[in-house]
């Protein structure tokens, strides 16, 4: 009697299918005696094959369930988009920051409203900036801020509670009043970088002035944010090797956005080894040696000039969890890359800018020379009360920071509780759930030609135009460098103060030509959140005459 095929392993009925099929008699007692490992391996095999499905099946699942039973299906947009994160993954990393130009390229193909990835609408219309960004209860991306890393610095918090109470620590230290009684710093810097430029007027050497720029704006921030930091305008070269740092790092947190095991991976670097590869590196161990001497022992009794990380140590609205050291580490980071590369940006197409066109920089230096008969400090520099009241230099400085768009990346923001509702201008009307990611750019507004006339040029001029008092409301209206509402940028009043001491002291005192710049050397070719022009530029350079 033969045995039945179910009750025996794969190796048991293989051999009992052989000798059925060989016509050879086989005794149950031998068949059991065939070795079952093969059993295990076709056991194994079976499984492994299953996963494969799954694994390539589940990405089908979750393609088509985005594309047609979605509640953002409705929404307007490229297919693959919709379908998969990794088409966004494609253009910010291995295209090297150019999904915001893919953007731009759906908003002329589909409309104002298109969805951008599996769970996020990007809306064009400047006339919905107010609706989305004044609503002080809406949280941020998690995921697309996660490109700051671990989120524990104010720019990248996500609920608006906790984001409420970070920036609250530090809102007293940005306000008007103490930047302007820290204003002696920040005139102490831009005498320091006049004096470079001197030197090198009497050497002769051409100046890289957005080296010297970036210089300026990384002391200006260090100051604020920890002393006894590294003092970078005396660096021969204006630390051209820092500046590499801050693009490549900015290019890295695309990745981290994607994949999120990059900065782990570059937090696990010891900091002296860091220095020790790179002397660039050194800067941002003082500032974590200091955070890890304020978070660990306290601040300093003799201390005289209080700090950022002085003011979230002792803060009553944060708990202790608050004032860790990964925290304040990662707030002093943060502090360091925001206040560097987009006040020294805008300076840099400032200055292109007003040295193009000799129209403008006639009158910017007439107002200026007027301005200072009589009126400079001790140091021969005008001080920011005479300088913001400056109608033209002020002018300058605003077309300077819509073109410059310090924070070229879209700013998607969530409300986790209710629906948000975006109406086209043609009357259909989009109803967004609940979680649904939406997201708006300041470049978008900023370069709207039916706000900006020719939206791309560098006129001055458009400020200053009372004939139509309409068109000046509509273009306050839609200018918003540091953002607007609970959300927007916290060292408003900082940048203003350094943008107009730098610019109108700088073209006070000298008299430039532009050396080997073109405007591709203020161009926005890649969105690193900040904007960056052409890796092969070397920024604004300058002869001194």
């Amino acid at each position: 009697m033969l045995a039945d095929p179910q009750n025996l392993g794969s190796a048991t009925v293989a051999a009992w299918l052989s000798s059925i099929t060989c016509h050879k008699p086989v005794s149950v007692s031998n068949v059991m005696e065939q070795p079952t490992s093969g059993g295990s391996a076709s056991l194994a095999f079976w499984g492994c094959l299953s996963l494969l499905a799954a694994a390539v099946a589940w990405p089908c699942v979750l393609a088509l369930y985005h594309l047609f039973f979605s509640p953002l299906a409705a929404v307007p947009g490229p297919r693959l988009a919709a379908a998969t994160a990794w088409y966004e993954f494609y253009w910010d990393c291995p295209r090297k920051g150019h999904y915001m130009f893919k953007i731009e390229q759906m908003h002329r193909e589909y409309g104002p409203i298109v969805r951008i990835n599996p769970w996020e609408v990007h809306i064009k219309d400047s006339a919905y900036w107010d609706t989305l960004y004044s609503n002080n209860k809406l949280d941020k991306d998690a995921w697309y801020y996660r490109a700051f890393g671990d989120n524990r610095g104010t720019v990248g918090t996500g609920p608006w509670e906790l984001h409420r109470l970070r920036r609250g620590a530090m809102a007293r230290f940005f306000s008007s009043a103490n930047v302007s009684r820290l204003e002696p710093k920040v005139l102490a810097r831009v005498q320091k970088l006049l004096y470079r430029i001197l030197e090198h007027r009497i050497s002769q050497k051409v100046v890289p002035i957005s080296h010297a720029f970036r210089c300026f704006a990384t002391d200006v921030i260090s100051d604020y944010a920890a002393p006894h930091t590294r003092d970078f305008l005396s660096t021969p070269d204006f630390s051209a090797a820092f500046n590499q740092v801050l693009r490549d790092f900015s290019e890295i947190m695309l990745w981290h956005r994607h994949i999120p095991i990059v900065f782990p991976l570059f937090g696990a670097i010891p900091r002296w080894l860091l220095s020790a590869m790179d002397p660039t590196g050194a800067q941002v161990a003082v500032l974590d040696n200091q955070a890890t001497v304020i978070a660990t022992k306290g601040i300093p009794p003799e201390k005289a000039s209080p700090t950022v990380l002085d003011a979230i140590y002792q803060s009553e609205l944060l708990d202790l969890e608050e004032k860790t050291l990964p925290r304040m580490m990662a707030e002093t980071q943060a502090l360091l890359g925001a206040g560097t590369e987009t006040t020294g940006n805008t300076l840099s197409t400032l200055t292109y800018h007003v040295l193009s066109n000799p129209a403008i920089l006639h009158k910017l230096k007439a107002e200026l020379k007027d301005a200072a008969h009589g009126r400079k400090s001790p140091g021969g520099l005008l001080e920011f009360k005479i300088l913001d009241k400056l109608p033209y230099l002020q002018s300058c400085i605003k077309e300077a920071l819509r073109l410059a768009v310090g924070v070229v990346g879209r700013l998607p923001r969530v409300n986790p509780v209710a629906p948000m509702s975006y109406t086209t201008p043609s009357g259909k009307t989009y109803i967004l759930p609940p979680n649904t990611v939406v997201s708006m750019s300041i470049r978008d507004m900023h370069t709207d030609e039916t706000i900006f006339p020719n939206p791309h040029s560098f006129i001055p001029e458009r400020w200053l135009d009372n004939s139509n008092p309409e068109n000046l409301r509509q273009m306050e209206k839609a200018y918003a460098p540091f953002g607007r509402g609970v959300r927007a940028c916290l060292g408003i009043e900082l940048a203003k103060e350094e943008l107009t001491l730098m610019a109108g002291n700088l073209f006070l005192h000298f008299d430039f030509d532009l050396f080997e710049t073109t405007a591709k050397d203020v161009s926005i070719l890649h969105d690193y959140f900040a904007p960056f022009g052409p890796k092969d530029s070397k920024g604004v350079r300058v002869t001194v005459r």
